[in-house]
């Protein structure tokens, strides 16, 4: 017995060695093989970086040439990488406290770009031409309604793979990554979106065009003219309402309506909700005017139609929204035309129809008349094909300042998912800026605005707040007295050449608005709510040579991802944009 006794005690004595060398061995096979990994990552991750800047520069580039050769070269990257980025070591590392921090972000990397190279670049890169991502070209008078047809299903496909990756990408936790893995993962996600974005538009283009631009059957749409000289929440006072045409794909101009023929104060041509009825006032259903006190363009434009209706007896498919901003966007490099003397250019397009204008027919009648004559000339400059129609509309869709709208609700719902259907009160992501005109004059066309958007981050990259500093300066300089009284105002509801609006705050859903500043000092303001949606309004009272700032904060009751797009109202001159550094960033600022 006591030779079995001794024997028993013995062997785990001389097994424990054999365990401890095991176990050490086990741990150092995952350090060699993320040694290994690490060192073919490092000298993959710039290959990466770049095949993936490339690519989206080609799609943004519209070059099906340069996309096939950075598509080949990403998908040998992203195998690359996500070789190295995998395995057991790697599911293991998953489940380690701050090594998971580093480790996770690069295996989602690694899944992602593979993905969206083979499922999405390369399909596209298929194609041979990326003109699908373009906007259709005019030719002859034509918009071709089925141009994007052939594209239909990559697009589709890509836009999805794109949309997949991009929310795989956001859902990863950065929070304890560091700065050295976070910074290019925050670049990839970056381009993903704008190439995303750019797909998406084109998929969207692509399932619109047949019906929107009559290929099935003709189609009639009231385009307002928005007069940013007299500001809306969208833009302008619109002045004029026009009937457009399109019949497969050729567009044709009908009948001229001034606004201020349609209205009738004392028969509103709708029901307002009693929050539009509360803030607007029921002037947005007296007066064609003012359909656009609202931000919500979709809004808006279902007031217009029924004031259209009413006055023509004929219901449009839609109703197009255009400043004259945007027109000269869309005739840039025409050649001059002259309209009574007045000789227009896509430089001073703005400049005479917003300003111009009011000094040589001090008269409405007057300018309303000249107005017709240059809408009709200028829009068959438009439709001549030789200036960059397409261009000038994307610039103007970037700047809000061309809209649609659609009587149809399965295009209206399509439509509503990209920023040409003006969703600003629903779409509660976005911060939102808007001004009223107060004194009915078109004092506005002097008013520069200046807006600067800082973002609160905390640690991982996600944004806790947002501040936003807008600024309005009241640029005329001349004598007053010499002002036509239809710019001036001429004293009847604020003094001669002051220019008075309410502007309107609108704070991302999910957030509280914690300090209002005017000039530095606690602004006085009235809160409401629009929809469901928290707002306030406030006063801007300016004379000639006159600025104020009035600062906004705000504090998300979540972190988000992402910062909160900001729009503002157009005017006749381009806002200056700022996005100020963002604060943070350091251990200390956790959310």
């Amino acid at each position: 017995m006591p030779t079995v006794a001794a024997h028993a005690g013995t062997r785990p004595a001389r097994r424990w060695p054999w365990v401890v060398a095991g176990a050490a061995v086990l741990a150092l096979v995952p350090v060699g093989l993320f040694a290994w990994d690490g060192y073919q990552l490092l000298t993959s991750v710039d290959e990466l970086e770049s095949s993936a800047a490339a690519a989206q520069q080609a799609v943004t580039d519209r070059d099906a040439t340069a996309l096939t050769t950075e598509v080949a070269d990403l998908q040998v990257a992203a195998a690359t990488f996500a070789a190295h980025s995998s395995g057991w070591h790697w599911d293991l590392a998953a489940h380690v406290p701050w090594v998971s921090d580093q480790t996770v972000p690069l295996q989602q990397v690694g899944q992602s770009v593979s993905v969206i190279a083979d499922d999405a670049l390369g399909p596209l890169a298929d194609m041979g031409d990326l003109s699908a991502l373009e906007a259709p070209p005019i030719q002859d008078g034509r918009i071709d309604p089925f141009f994007l047809e052939d594209f239909r299903a990559p697009l589709a496909q890509a836009s999805d793979v794109l949309a997949e990756q991009s929310e795989q990408l956001a859902a990863v936790d950065m929070t304890g990554t560091l700065e050295q893995i976070s910074d290019p993962y925050e670049g990839l996600e970056d381009d993903l979106s704008q190439m995303g974005d750019l797909v998406y538009v084109a998929h969207v283009a692509a399932e619109l065009l047949p019906t929107m631009l009559g290929g099935e059957e003709p189609r009639t749409y009231a385009l307002m003219v928005q007069n940013n000289a007299e500001p809306r929440a969208s833009g302008g006072i619109p002045g004029a309402v026009l009937e457009l045409t399109v019949d497969d794909g050729r567009v044709s101009l009908g009948d001229y309506i001034p606004a201020s023929t349609m209205s009738d104060p004392q028969n509103p041509v709708a029901t307002l909700t009693d929050d539009e009825e509360r803030i607007y006032s029921i002037k947005m259903a007296q007066y064609a005017q003012n359909v656009n006190f609202t931000p919500e363009y979709p809004r808006a434009a279902e007031v217009m139609a029924a004031f259209w209706e009413r006055e023509t007896g004929e219901a449009v498919d839609g109703v197009l929204s255009i400043d004259p901003v945007a027109m000269g966007y869309m005739l840039d490099g025409m050649e001059p035309v002259t309209i009574d003397d007045v000789e227009i250019t896509s430089d001073n397009l703005a400049q005479v129809l917003l300003s111009d204008v009011y000094w040589k027919y001090p008269e409405p009648q007057q300018s309303d008349a000249f107005f017709a004559l240059a809408a009709r000339e200028l829009f068959g400059q438009l439709l001549g094909g030789t200036t960059d129609v397409m261009g000038g509309v994307e610039t103007a869709i970037d700047q809000r300042r061309f809209l649609a709208w659609s009587a149809h609700g399965s295009e209206q719902d399509l439509l509503a998912t990209v920023p040409l259907a003006g969703d600003l009160v629903s779409d509660g992501d976005t911060t939102g800026v808007y001004l009223n005109d107060a004194n009915g004059a078109k004092i506005g066309y002097y008013i520069d605005q200046d807006i600067e958007v800082t973002n609160t981050v905390c640690a991982g990259g996600e944004v806790r707040g947002q501040t936003l500093a807008v600024t309005f300066t009241h640029t005329y300089d001349g004598d007053i007295e010499e002002l036509p009284d239809y710019v001036s105002g001429g004293g009847q509801f604020v003094d001669v050449g002051q220019f008075v609006a309410n502007m309107h705050f609108y704070p991302p859903e999910g957030s509280t608005v914690t300090r209002v500043e005017q000039d530095g000092n606690a602004a006085l303001y009235s809160p409401d709510t629009h929809d469901g949606r928290a707002m306030l309004t406030l006063r801007i009272d300016l004379s000639p040579g006159e600025g104020t700032t009035v600062e906004f904060q705000t504090s998300l009751a979540e972190p988000a991802p992402q910062a909160p797009q900001v729009a503002w109202t157009p005017l006749s001159r381009v806002a200056n944009v700022t996005d100020v550094k963002t604060l943070g960033g350091s251990s200390t600022n956790t959310c």
